[in-house]
């Protein structure tokens, strides 16, 4: 009997649960640790306002709006399938993130390491863990819907991959998120991008 998931999202999902059970049981703390020293070592501190700037784009508030021009924009393309999908992928995902936030123990960042209180303008909440990164997460599942609007642009998936690699470093840097954190985030952010527009159908699109 052929499951109803595709397999890119099943493979994604399974790395996603892999990599958080590796991350739950400690076993990537001493990598942690030894980038967030190296990336602070060696990065300028006036990049602390550029790292702020950056974390702005992965804020909830900015990526559900970011979230809801995208899902208009494939509404316009015909895509309804990948626009609801795309909605529940991002609070299903976003429900998973909460939910391992307060039960996965992944040790929490040194308040000496933090350089940043990450505040939000109007959700802010404190989690006893930090894994994953919901900043990553969003960003993922919003730049990859983004770069979807237009298959095969080369400009596009650029763009997502340089605001990714960005948000990556910015996370680290400023001490908010451990890198398996920020690896976990975009994990579950691409397995529901890839859940997201699976199976989309060749009807659904305008040309």
């Amino acid at each position: 009997m052929r499951s109803r998931i595709p397999r890119t999202p099943l493979s994604l999902f399974a790395a996603f649960a892999a990599f958080s059970a590796l991350a739950g049981a400690g076993l990537l703390l001493p990598l942690d640790l030894w980038l967030v020293e190296l990336a602070q070592r060696r990065t300028p501190q006036a990049f602390d306002a550029a790292g702020r700037a950056l974390s702005w784009l992965g804020d909830i508030e900015v990526t559900a709006a970011a979230l809801l021009v995208v899902c208009a924009a494939l509404l316009r393309q015909g895509r309804r399938r990948a626009a609801w999908r795309l909605v529940v992928a991002f609070a299903a995902t976003g429900v998973l993130e909460v939910a391992m936030k307060f039960f996965l123990p992944v040790p929490p960042i040194p308040e000496d390491i933090s350089r940043s209180t990450d505040p939000s303008p109007i959700v802010e909440v404190d989690y006893p863990y930090p894994y994953p990164s919901g900043h990553m997460l969003r960003l993922t599942l919003v730049a990859g819907a983004a770069a979807a609007l237009r298959p095969g642009s080369l400009p596009a998936l650029l763009a997502a991959g340089f605001l990714l690699a960005g948000m990556a470093a910015t996370r680290v840097y400023l001490g908010v998120h451990w890198f398996s954190d920020v690896v976990g985030g975009a994990l579950l952010g691409a397995a529901g991008l890839a859940w997201a527009f699976a199976r989309e159908g060749k009807e659904e699109r305008r040309t």
